[in-house]
């Protein structure tokens, strides 16, 4: 037998001599085992009681902790995707975009406290962000290859990603690695990028846009988490800031 075991064998023992010596010294005195009797019975009554409050209790303690032990774990595969891939497509995307405008203000996020963050993700739910790739025909082959490249360099990452069950609890997450295969596939089934004409480039950019509407959002998600649990590694998303672009990697 292990010493934890013997020290509760030792502890139960103890207890049980004590309940003895107090019950049997309060018989000695008041020499009333009716009332003592009475007394251990009403207490006894309460005991299944208690035993269903603290259970509820601790199962709710017990399943908000691990939610948010799951979520924190969540926070943390962001800032392994916009690693890998999302800081990439990002760039690629917003680089092309026409409405350049809509996303202006995310060159100040090196000034944003969590309230600021707060009121963008508000503003990013309620309203999308127009998108459309402002490329002359003879760069779209061009762009579209580097895009589908880059896509399908990340194509195993983004899979497993997508096969983690937990992601589940993030729905805007999900919703986004699932406009990105989407767009993989429609790029990869496209053998020929030369053959794309204006009618099959603007349902490209129709994906494109789904895609990048989800990714500022949770870009501006993932700013928001760094900014309040790691301050030191947003400096370095503020420095590659992709909407801004006199950004410069060079701490000056």
């Amino acid at each position: 037998m292990d010493e934890h075991k013997r020290w509760k064998i030792k502890f139960s023992i103890l207890m049980v001599i004590l309940i003895i010596i107090i019950y049997g010294s309060n018989y000695l005195v008041l020499g009333d085992a009716e009332h003592i009797i009475s007394y251990i019975w009403t207490h006894l009554g309460f005991i299944p009681v208690d035993i269903l409050v603290v259970a509820f209790l601790l199962d709710e303690i017990i399943e908000r902790k691990e939610k948010e032990a799951m979520l924190e774990k969540l926070d943390m595969l962001m800032s392994t995707f916009f690693s890998e891939v999302g800081n990439e497509l990002i760039s690629q995307l917003s680089a092309v975009n026409k409405y350049k405008t809509n996303t202006e203000n995310l060159k100040s996020i090196k000034n944003w406290n969590q309230k600021d963050y707060e009121n963008k993700l508000a503003e990013l739910k309620d309203a999308s962000i127009d998108f459309t790739a402002d490329i002359a025909p003879e760069q779209r082959e061009e762009f579209l290859e580097n895009l589908r490249s880059l896509l399908v360099s990340k194509r195993e990452f983004i899979i497993n990603l997508i096969n983690n069950p937990n992601l589940l609890e993030k729905e805007e997450f999900t919703a986004l690695i699932n406009s990105i295969l989407h767009l993989d596939e429609e790029l990869e089934h496209r053998t020929d990028l030369a053959l794309v004409n204006d009618s099959d480039f603007g349902h490209l950019n129709g994906d494109m846009q789904r895609v990048y509407d989800k990714l500022v959002y949770e870009w501006v998600y993932y700013l928001k988490y760094l900014d309040k649990h790691y301050p030191y590694m947003i400096a370095l998303i503020i420095r590659t800031n992709p909407f801004d672009e006199d950004a410069d990697v060079y701490v000056k």
